[in-house]
């Protein structure tokens, strides 16, 4: 999305500090806050995962180009994790062992997420942001875990709504092999039971390859009203224009994971998707948060190329920097959960959120859309 070495400073790894400016233990000096990313930079979720860390870097140049936050600038180390889960493992221990990082950032899969889960527990180390609504991650309270989309299981519900309201009650499902604990599977056949009804079936794909035969064999077999995904974008698109090819009639719903990157991926077959979106529009330039996205895009240099994720990225740096100012010059991670938990009903332009000691689920936005003939998305 951004032109090259646009964000060369702020996203390589470097040497940390210097003697007079050395980085404490918590990733905090004199100047600098440097937190750290795992996304998937490559392998099928890549549009996404580079939408994700463009959009909140954006928000992070746009803060450090006025002083930063208190004094400190911000600084992202971003490591591609190609959303392996070993390799996401890998870099969060690298980031916190290694690079020292104040807190961890916007992750771009459940699965690298849930990795993270044990490790930040025992570090102790932050967890804001992270670009996914699985149920491992919102579910579970944990002190050091702070999310500011909703969650795949209110998604879920509202697609479900949506299809019992236009009534479509055959309904069908797909997810990813490695949710070894299948929560993406229950939480849809209890948003399915929240209406009497029980799926027709289920099928999981992996995420890393676009091979869904397994899924196609079930699901065309079954020939349900529609089938809700929770894949990433290479298998999603493989699957609908697989059962598609064999005449399926089904309707096919995507939670908001694989972004704006699924029309790129299925082209003029992408017409009538279904998706949710835990962000609004980013077309809509006349909604606040939106008009500062593109704002800030077109002010350092990025096409102007709008998408879901870069949006998510952008609210969530925002929410971040919110809670670096309310934590005080005095920057601890302590400071910085205690002032998380004191935000209520923050308006980021029209998309509030809002925390407490006992919930750190900011928002519960979510908005059904459809993509067009012409691969626009509208609501």
């Amino acid at each position: 999305m951004f032109k090259a070495g646009t964000f060369a400073a702020l996203a390589l790894v470097v040497p940390l500090g210097c003697p007079s400016d050395a980085l404490a233990e918590n990733g905090v000096s004199a100047s600098e806050i440097l937190i750290g990313q795992s996304a998937s930079l490559t392998g099928t979720s890549a549009e996404s995962g580079q939408q994700t860390r463009d959009g909140a870097l954006a928000h992070f140049e746009m803060v450090n180009r006025k002083g930063g936050v208190n004094g400190r600038k911000i600084r992202l180390i971003t490591l591609d994790d190609g959303g392996q889960t070993k390799l996401g493992e890998e870099n969060t221990r690298k980031l916190i062992a290694d690079n020292k990082v104040f807190l961890l950032f916007g992750y771009t899969g459940r699965n690298t997420s849930e990795a993270a889960l044990p490790i930040i527990t025992q570090a102790n180390v932050p967890f804001f942001g992270a670009a996914t609504g699985g149920e491992t991650v919102h579910g579970v309270f944990n002190k050091n875990v702070f999310n500011v989309r909703a969650s795949y299981k209110v998604e879920t519900q509202a697609l479900v709504n949506y299809l019992v309201v236009t009534g479509q009650k055959k309904i069908g499902m797909i997810y990813h092999k490695d949710d070894l604990t299948k929560s993406n599977l229950k939480m849809t056949e209890d948003a399915a039971a929240l209406h009497g009804l029980k799926l027709v079936g289920s099928a999981s794909v992996d995420r890393n390859s676009p091979d869904v035969k397994e899924a196609f064999d079930v699901m065309s077999k079954l020939n349900p009203e529609a089938v809700i995904c929770n894949a990433a974008v290479k298998p999603l698109g493989e699957f609908v224009r697989q059962m598609r090819k064999s005449g399926a009639g089904s309707q096919f719903l995507s939670v908001s994971f694989v972004g704006s990157a699924i029309v790129k991926e299925l082209k003029s077959e992408a017409s009538g998707v279904i998706m949710a979106q835990v962000v609004p529009l980013p077309t809509k330039k006349r909604i606040p948060i939106v008009g500062e996205y593109q704002a800030a895009l077109a002010a350092v240099g990025a096409k102007p190329e709008y998408s879901f994720s870069g949006l998510e990225g952008f609210i969530s740096a925002k929410v971040l920097v919110e809670g670096l100012k309310r934590s005080g010059k005095n920057l601890t991670r302590a400071a910085f959960i205690k002032a998380m938990e004191g935000i209520h009903d923050l308006d980021l332009g029209e998309y509030f959120v809002s925390y407490s000691p006992t919930n750190h689920n900011g928002s519960r936005y979510v908005d059904i859309t459809v993509i067009n003939k012409d691969g626009v998305f509208f609501n």
